[in-house]
């Protein structure tokens, strides 16, 4: 009998070495695949976290109601990591080392996605869409982090190529959060202009948080530009537009995909109506019936888990993070690993799912959506104006 405790004991710690030494197959369960994300469900960007939950939490659910990707259903394990990276760091650990997650899906927020990716990258842990654009995630590429959206040194480049080939405007100005963020848009930006010999005709760098831009419309003012950029996000983006207006300025201005959501509108009102905007994911209209069938097809599947409510920009990017990692993962096969589904993701050429438009991965390239198109509020509503425009 002792012999047989003393066996049982040393077979079972090889098998718990041997799976331990196994972390490719990490939350990979005969029924069920195990993955983490991290969104902000509480403090001040509560509302971009629980939409961008939503979104994933609606796809994941009809993907299960399937019977899950090659038998095995998706078990997302969410922590809220209110926006903090300090917190996010500590979730991410424990979803690796405690948990065991499969691979992260979707984590929100720039500095919490920065904080983590090397972390992630150097466990091997798959780490698939992030709720950011800084361009820290793609360049250089990281063999495990994939990033869908397009970074703010992208979008900078197609704001000013945008401005300059199709609106035919000389005299861009630029009003840019003096943070990582609005300083990725202006870098893009100045970078594009080089290459048409031109600069920005004034820059302004704002604090987010103010009330009142008064001196910094003044100055604009003063400046005369034929167009201005604003590279902020949804609250200070409609105190920045509402102020110029009553100063009676009237002048073309483009801002930044984070405000392509109904709530712009919906708070921004009359003063709003004209702005443009860019965008990566398309919207449905006459002149687009086959993408108008798929978004049919995505807000049946929404509403399937939340009734009668219309999904925000936030939801349809919660969305595309959960149907990026679900075909990798269909693609990796009956017996998935990790480096199995990076081989998965590294074939996506041009890939395009039910929201998902033209996501591409190789080995040697991370940036995932490179394209983007501009549309403008016309009676409260998001017109496009344009085609693709991409750098490649």
């Amino acid at each position: 009998m002792k012999k047989f405790f003393v066996f049982s004991v040393i077979l079972g710690l090889f098998l718990t070495f041997a799976f331990a030494a196994d972390s490719s197959s990490f939350g990979v369960y005969p029924d069920k695949v195990v993955i983490g994300t991290f969104q902000a469900l509480s403090g001040p960007y509560a509302i971009i976290g629980q939409g961008m939950l939503k979104g994933m939490k609606a796809y994941f659910n009809w993907i299960n109601d399937q019977g899950g990707i090659n038998g095995r259903k998706i078990d997302l394990l969410v922590y809220d990591d209110q926006l903090n990276p300090a917190l996010t760091v500590t979730d991410v650990k424990r979803m690796v080392e405690q948990d065991h997650v499969f691979a992260v899906v979707g984590g929100l927020g720039t500095p919490g996605c920065l904080a983590v990716m090397g972390y992630l990258n150097d466990n091997g842990v798959p780490f698939v869409y992030q709720g950011s654009g800084a361009p820290q995630l793609s360049n250089p590429p990281k063999e495990y982090v994939f990033p869908v959206q397009p970074n703010y040194d992208l979008e900078g480049h197609l704001i000013a190529r945008f401005l300059v080939q199709n609106e035919h405007k000389s005299k861009i100005a630029v009003m840019y959060m003096n943070n990582d963020i609005g300083q990725q848009e202006l870098d893009g930006i100045q970078k594009q202009l080089a290459d048409f010999n031109m600069k920005p005709y004034i820059t302004i760098a704002y604090n987010p948080s103010s009330a009142d831009f008064s001196s910094d419309i003044i100055k604009l003012m003063s400046a005369n530009p034929d167009s201005l950029v604003i590279a902020g996000l949804i609250t200070d983006t409609i105190r920045i537009v509402t102020q110029i207006k009553q100063y009676g300025m009237n002048i073309p201005i483009v801002t930044i995909y984070p405000n392509a959501d109904p709530a712009f509108i919906q708070l921004g009102g009359k003063a709003v109506e004209g702005v443009i905007l860019t965008g990566w994911v398309p919207i449905p209209t006459k002149d687009n019936p086959d993408f108008t069938a798929k978004f049919d097809q995505y807000l049946k599947i929404y509403q399937k888990s939340y009734p009668n409510e219309i999904p925000s920009s936030y939801a349809a990017a919660g969305f595309i993070a959960a149907e990026v990692f679900s075909h990798a993962l269909e693609l990796a096969g009956p017996n998935p690993t990790r480096d199995g589904l990076v081989n998965a993701l590294d074939t996506f050429d041009n890939w395009n799912g039910i929201l998902s438009q033209d996501i591409t991965f190789t080995p040697t390239d991370r940036e995932g959506k490179t394209s983007m198109y501009f549309m403008k509020i016309e009676n409260g509503t998001f017109v496009p104006i344009s085609g693709w425009i991409t750098l490649k």
